[in-house]
């Protein structure tokens, strides 16, 4: 395939701004925040994002799981534009931060400024090796179809030979979410992606799930995620290893298809489990020393940030899960989704 060119693959996400700052204990304290919480920010919360700015030295990285993932892929493809990000942001300071950290790594930004809601932020507050997440999604969750629909952005899926959608990006904008499956899923060279997210989207959006059943060519999610999946739709008993539920998901999938798909299940430091030409196999991923891991929590995004990057490529299965261990081993090194300045080593 040729890579030289614009929008080899189209992401939709919800984006934040990751704004990072080392704090005390005492600036937790007055939010009632834990060292390592992972929440959603009430009212009161709302206020440390500004306080944070003005109290400590703030570090600004184009976050959100579809943005982690294009941000990597588009490093390994290297071509300017070669991947396209659509998501709702506001129109604030925030949100052309945002987009400008995306832009300056390549990527072909496409967001909807929405004229009421701020752009979504994630705080991350460091104390010593821990590591506190405090979300506020605001406008991210409020893409719309017509945005979508508008002639100059639904060019950018015209052209695109990979579409990749989120369960976050379905769970909130569910009719968008199944245009862009129906429209792309099973077309002649286009690959229809889909990334199950967190467990509680297979509990919420199950029904949207099963809609796009037909169209997805390859479905991507961890240990955690597959096995909700695999709750949800009530597969058979005999299920006792997340082996047994990636083929039991992958057969299903192909049945709702009539045609091949492939699974893609990551299991933290354990080998990749993939469904594909109807078998099972599993590949090991790239070992790092335990005192080189600084922070795991994007390793599934760049993971699949390498693994479509291949993918656009024309590479075999085998291939994109190399890549993909092989971009995760990377920014499981250091705090966060850090795009290296040097081009990747690992494309020949």
């Amino acid at each position: 395939m040729d890579v030289l060119r614009q929008d080899i693959i189209v992401s939709f996400g919800i984006p934040l701004l990751d704004m990072s700052a080392t704090v005390d204990t005492q600036f937790l304290n007055k939010y009632k925040l834990g060292a390592n919480d992972s929440v959603q920010a009430n009212k009161i919360q709302s206020a440390l994002y500004d306080d944070a700015v003005n109290t400590y030295e703030v570090t600004y990285v184009a976050g959100g799981a579809a943005q982690n993932t294009i941000r990597v892929a588009q490093w390994l493809l290297g071509a300017p534009k070669a991947t396209t990000l659509f998501g709702c942001i506001g129109k604030d300071k925030f949100g052309d931060i945002l987009q400008g950290k995306a832009e300056q790594e390549g990527v072909c930004v496409c967001y909807e400024r929405h004229k009421e809601l701020a752009t979504g932020r994630c705080a991350v507050l460091i104390t010593d090796n821990n590591r506190c997440l405090c979300a506020e999604f605001a406008a991210a969750k409020a893409y719309s179809m017509n945005h979508l629909q508008q002639p100059e952005n639904w060019q950018h899926i015209v052209q695109a030979q990979i579409i990749y959608v989120t369960g976050y990006f379905l769970h909130s904008s569910p009719d968008c979410g199944k245009l862009l499956a129906e429209s792309s899923g099973n077309k002649e060279g286009k690959k229809f992606c889909f990334n199950l997210s967190a467990p509680y989207i297979c509990l919420e959006a199950m029904d949207r799930i099963k809609e796009i059943f037909p169209y997805i060519d390859i479905l991507f999610g961890n240990e955690a995620e597959v096995k909700a999946l695999e709750k949800e739709l009530q597969l058979k008993n005999d299920c006792n290893t997340t082996q047994e539920i990636v083929f039991q998901v992958g057969q299903l999938l192909e049945k709702q298809r009539g045609k091949p798909c492939t699974v893609v299940i990551t299991q933290g430091n354990k080998s990749t489990v993939v469904y594909h030409d109807s078998k099972l196999t599993e590949y090991p991923v790239v070992a790092v020393p335990p005192a080189c891991i600084v922070d795991t929590c994007g390793a599934g995004d760049a993971f699949v940030g390498g693994f479509l990057a291949k993918l656009a490529c024309g590479k075999d299965i085998a291939e994109c899960i190399r890549c993909g261990h092989y971009a995760a081993s990377k920014m499981i090194q250091c705090q966060g989704i850090q795009i290296p300045k040097e081009k990747a080593d690992f494309w020949t």
